[in-house]
């Protein structure tokens, strides 16, 4: 299946009228190269795409190789059977109307132009590392588009996109762009940029692959647990019969100080390293489902905690391991989150002799691999007891008059 992801660029000005001039001259070859088909298609000529290959390079010496085979390609997605305007036909006949002056008409003049002229498409190709004129690079950690404008001569734009939701294409075109770096397998991605309003805007059309799930539960399963307080990740690999067999704790303090991008780039990182363990382990990835995830409110008594769940977004780092994992072969199992974390501490924490967080991590695999959780028989005892219940019921009324008197004295942070 091909998708086709939309995205904004940032240019300086000086790059900026570089890539201008370039998408002049390839719209100007597109146009040539549209007339020919026409002609070549009437006298039924075979092999056209030499011909008007040839011409193109004579007429356009300047213009790089694959930008004149990238021409011709967009020119055969127009009609040759019936007459084609570049630059919309509706603005072409509104202009023609002569009823428009003063700064209505030059507006419309300028956005007639732009689709006639602001045109740059470069088809990929898996041997030229994706794409050879216009690739997307990592610079300084921050997605950039690698265009070549000349012989050896390069610009480089700022991409600007971000995910609009857990399903965004897009972050699977991150991961596969990731993957692809690391181990220098390329997949070939065409990118077609388009002038608006004086901005640059662009697409980026490539085959979205649905390989079958390898790595599965059957194994087991490596659980992670997000943590605000402090910021880490909690690993527990867990075997199919329920057996806790290894644990690690990732702090993500250093991820809190950084820029969103690189924050961003950071995560994309560190996604790939836990679905790498899970491959080595021959084991799928559980994980808990945080489609409503609180962040908190004012009076709770925890302002440092949102502070911390404001710089880091487990959320968005759990979407990005999804995608990852996806394209890894690797299955992903998402569990009800709600009580992880008490069962944890106050069950299985003890009995392993293992931190709490680590102990919710291992409740989420159980989950997983859908293991019951039966009650102690010691809890059962002291849930009967009732000066037990009434000393808990009058602890927590005393907690909720501390809860009110936060809520009056804590600032908005």
């Amino acid at each position: 299946m091909f998708v086709s992801l939309q995205f904004k660029l940032e240019l300086k000005k000086k790059d900026k009228e570089k890539l201008i001039k370039l998408m002049r001259r390839q719209s100007s070859a597109i146009r040539v190269a549209y007339n020919m088909l026409k002609e070549l298609e009437k006298e039924k000529t075979k092999n056209p795409h030499s011909q008007i290959y040839h011409k193109l390079r004579q007429l356009f010496p300047d213009l790089p190789t694959k930008y004149i085979d990238s021409a011709i390609y967009k020119a055969r997605q127009y009609p040759t059977d019936k007459p084609v305007v570049f630059g919309s036909k509706r603005l072409f006949e509104k202009l023609c109307k002569n009823h428009l002056t003063g700064k209505a008409r030059e507006k419309l003049k300028k956005q007639w132009r732009e689709l006639r002229q602001g045109t740059l498409i470069s088809i990929g190709s898996k041997a030229d590392k994706g794409n050879r004129l216009t690739r997307f690079e990592d610079l300084n950690e921050q997605l950039h588009l690698r265009i070549t404008t000349g012989n050896r001569e390069f610009i480089y734009a700022k991409v600007l996109r971000e995910p609009s939701n857990s399903k965004d294409k897009w972050l699977t075109f991150m991961a596969m762009l990731l993957e692809s770096w690391q181990t220098q397998s390329y997949f070939p991605y065409t990118v077609e940029l388009k002038l608006r309003n004086g901005e640059v805007y662009g697409s980026v059309s490539f085959e979205l692959p649905t390989p079958e799930v390898r790595y599965t539960k059957e194994n087991g399963v490596i659980a992670i647990d997000t943590n605000a307080s402090p910021i880490h990740l909690a690993i527990a690999e867990v075997s199919k019969t329920g057996e806790l067999l290894s644990y690690q704790t990732i702090s993500l303090h250093y991820l809190s100080g950084l820029s969103r991008n690189t924050k961003d780039h950071q995560e994309w990182i560190l996604a790939n390293k836990i679905v790498d363990l899970a491959i080595e382990k021959g084991k799928a990835i559980a994980i808990e489902n945080l489609k409503k995830l609180k962040k908190g409110m004012r009076g709770d008594g925890k302002a440092e905690l949102r502070k911390r769940l404001h710089h880091w977004n487990a959320k968005k780092f759990l979407q990005k391991l999804k995608r990852v994992a996806m394209l890894k072969v690797v299955e992903v199992i998402e569990v009800i989150p709600a009580y992880t974390s008490v069962i944890g501490m106050l069950k299985y924490a003890p009995q392993l002799s293992i931190d709490k967080d680590i102990a919710s991590a291992y409740v989420i695999s159980r989950r997983a691999l859908r293991f019951k959780e039966d009650t102690p028989e010691n809890y059962e005892r002291l849930l009967k007891d009732k000066a037990y219940l009434e000393f808990a019921l009058k602890r927590y009324e005393e907690r909720e008059e501390e809860l009110k008197e936060f809520l009056e004295k804590e600032t908005n942070q």
